[in-house]
């Protein structure tokens, strides 16, 4: 209880005193310190001024030897693109990026900072297409209240105690904090959560709209725990996404430290996001409240109405126009008002006064419905209202910075499918192939005009997929908007099912043994750009020729028919001739089949002219774990008789890979069906095929 005590107390003057020292770094500076002392019993004076006492001296040693290091992310503070999450700062496995209302490295880092901390950085790589889609986001409406005080009905507060007292979590990393200046702190128990309000720090949902950290995320990882919930503004989530999705987007695993291990992350269970239009330096607000002559601590609430920062008190609500306030430069760059990317975002806008309004954005969200009984009737034309509003606001800041010439990051444009990245600065948006990569013609006459109208060229790739490339990245999103009611889908890019190729199947080919483009329409509704380990290539050809080497994409299906000679055969020898690898051999009067050779391509059948050739065998050839590329390899086959098993070994087999696939977009399904086994992994295609 005295540590706990002590803790509090640490928090509460650490929030209090103007350093330039990291709060999680003072805090064990000043645990250090008091461990050393010979004393068990200081005083809530002697602790402040420990705090004090540490923190100037600190600051003092800091501002007398401060290089600026060479890092990567000077780019983005350095050009107010920052969007000053923090998420750079608890991902560092050498701890040497710190916060304080912006971050920055305080010793050399060997990689020149081009690792992790830029690899999460969401003003570098929004990443949001690659983590919506493995999300599977979407968007309920609720409003509902708690019996918590707290701003808009305490109902993110209540939630947190629910997950904590169900075991659900081990901690909540919230932002709390002391005289309105926000800082990160973990709670690991609901009677913590409440006790907020009783060691001078204000109650958790109560938004701040100052600039915070996330550093309690590494408190809780170094204190060995396995799962969190999080509480952050739009840019925190953007940045927690990009942690949580780190392999996915980068194509490795965390990067280690000079210990040979990375930064200790628990697992982030829960993303809770808050409403935000912008953030600001606390000493601003600070200023202002003097301004006013407010006492701080009479202070109940901070909310945006409209055009106005509102201050409110028990007595009286304070107005002071937005454009007055001087919101961090890097939320100019900021589109997102409800936290997209969240599995649950709160805020009060489009429910009633006292109400929280809550969106649940994913599966794992609707476990809050647990717990409440809401209401549904949000007023969702206000919250697009200020969704357009941060629109208009985002796109005026990029008109400003290409006519001032200032720095763009274009971070925004990976919330789009298909785009990437070219030579020269050039970028280029990629659509999936049509089924059996047939484009109309007029179709492609508005594509050649929209490439036309921006400068750039059309490519026709090896999957059959129109590419517009060399395109400006001013002028990407004006493309893809203007692309938007083609009947084309961009994307195909990244660990992802990839464009479905097809030949014309026996529906335009005279070898054609089934229907391709049936099989590929069923295939393309259920699979298209469905996130997988690694790229998941399928492709499905009419008959044995396999035009489109299906036996080295990670599921390919032909069609096969075998043929049986019955005695209506005179041994002319037509199949023969037609035979294209001499698998027929005439003997007297009869040919034989060798089935050892024979393909199953079923040419010999209709050539013959005496109807000598019955049907020994017709199905589908599926062939399992192929690679191209840098390493060539045959997929495994396996024969089955109708269309309806094709589907159900192809969920069975997806599902089996990406449950057992390691090392995020660098294991292919032939990588790991070497890795557990040919016998392990199609044991248990089999047993889930047969569940289904």
């Amino acid at each position: 209880m005295l540590n706990m005590y002590y803790d509090m107390m640490i928090n509460k003057y650490i929030n209090q005193i103007d350093t330039s020292i990291d709060a999680l770094e003072l805090k064990l500076r000043v645990w250090d310190f008091i461990n050393s002392l010979d004393k068990t019993d200081l005083s809530e004076e002697e602790i402040k001024n420990i705090v004090s006492n540490i923190g100037n001296l600190g600051t003092t040693l800091e501002e007398s030897n401060s290089p600026k290091f060479e890092w990567y992310l000077n780019t983005i503070v350095d050009n107010d693109l920052c969007a000053k999450c923090g998420a750079c700062s608890i991902v560092c496995p050498n701890h040497i990026v710190e916060f304080e209302e912006k971050p920055f490295i305080v010793k050399e880092c060997l990689r020149k900072g081009n690792g992790m901390c830029q690899e999460v950085c969401p003003r570098v790589n929004a990443g949001s297409y690659e983590i919506r889609t493995r999300l599977n986001s979407f968007e309920e409406y609720y409003y509902g209240k708690s019996d918590i005080k707290g701003q808009s009905g305490g109902v993110v507060t209540k939630f947190l105690e629910y997950l904590l007292n169900d075991k659900k979590i081990d901690g909540a990393v919230v932002i709390g904090g002391s005289h309105w200046k926000p800082s990160s702190m973990l709670v690991t128990n609901s009677q913590d959560l409440l006790n907020l309000h009783k060691i001078d720090i204000d109650s958790t949902p109560k938004s701040r709209y100052s600039i915070s950290s996330l550093n309690a995320i590494m408190e809780a990882g170094e204190m060995g725990f396995e799962k969190i919930a999080v509480v952050g503004l739009p840019c925190q989530v953007a940045g927690l996404r990009n942690i949580q999705y780190h392999q996915f987007n980068s194509k490795h695993d965390a990067e280690r430290g000079w210990n040979g291990r990375p930064a200790k992350i628990p697992k982030i269970e829960y993303v809770l996001g808050l409403f935000c239009t912008e953030k600001f330096e606390y000493s601003k607000i600070l200023d202002k409240i003097n301004t006013l002559g407010i006492n701080v601590d009479d202070i109940v609430k901070f909310d945006v109405k409209g055009p106005n920062f509102l201050i409110s008190t028990e007595t009286e609500d304070y107005e002071i126009k937005l454009n007055e306030m001087e919101p961090s430069p890097g939320c100019l760059m900021c589109r997102d008002f409800d936290a997209e990317l969240a599995d649950i975002s709160f805020g009060e806008k489009g429910s009633p006064k006292g109400f929280s309004t809550v969106v649940i954005r994913t599966e794992k969200g609707k476990i809050i419905k647990d717990y409440f009984d809401f209401n549904n009737d949000v007023d969702i034309e206000e919250i697009e209202f200020m969704r357009n509003f941060k629109e208009k606001r985002f796109q005026k800041e990029i008109k400003h910075r290409k006519e001032s010439g200032k720095a763009n990051s274009y971070y925004y444009l990976w919330r789009f499918g298909g785009v990437g990245m070219g030579q020269k600065g050039r970028a280029y948006l990629r659509f999936r192939t049509t089924i059996g990569g047939y484009y109309d013609a007029d179709l492609l006459m508005e594509i050649s005009a929209i490439a036309k109208k921006y400068g750039g060229i059309i490519k026709l790739t090896s999957r059959e997929e129109i590419e517009i490339q060399g395109i400006k990245l001013d002028d990407v999103e004006d493309i893809v908007y203007d692309c938007k009611d083609l009947p084309l889908v961009n994307g195909t890019e990244g660990p992802l099912v990839r464009s479905l190729m097809s030949c014309p199947g026996k529906e335009r080919c005279l070898l054609g043994l089934i229907n391709t483009s049936e099989i590929a329409e069923k295939i393309e509704e259920k699979y298209a750009e469905k996130p997988a380990n690694y790229k998941f290539k399928i492709g499905i050809t009419g008959c044995p020729n396999k035009c489109l080497s299906v036996s080295t994409t990670d599921f390919g299906i032909h069609g096969v028919k075998t043929p049986l000679t019955n005695d209506n055969c005179n041994g002319c020898g037509r199949c023969e001739d037609v035979c294209k690898i001499n698998a027929i051999e005439i003997t007297g009067k009869n040919a034989i089949t060798d089935y050892d050779s024979c393909i199953s391509c079923g040419k010999c059948i209709p050539a013959c002219p005496n109807n000598a050739k019955d049907i020994k065998y017709k199905g589908y050839c599926l062939s399992i774990g192929g690679k191209g590329g840098r390493e060539t390899i045959l997929g495994h086959e396996m024969y089955v008789d109708s269309e309806d098993e094709i589907y159900k070994t192809l969920d069975a087999v997806f599902e089996v890979y990406n449950k057992h696939a390691k090392n995020p977009q660098r294991e292919r399904l032939a990588s790991t069906i070497k890795r557990i086994g040919q016998l392990n992994f199609f044991n248990e295609v089999e047993k889930v095929k047969l569940s289904k």
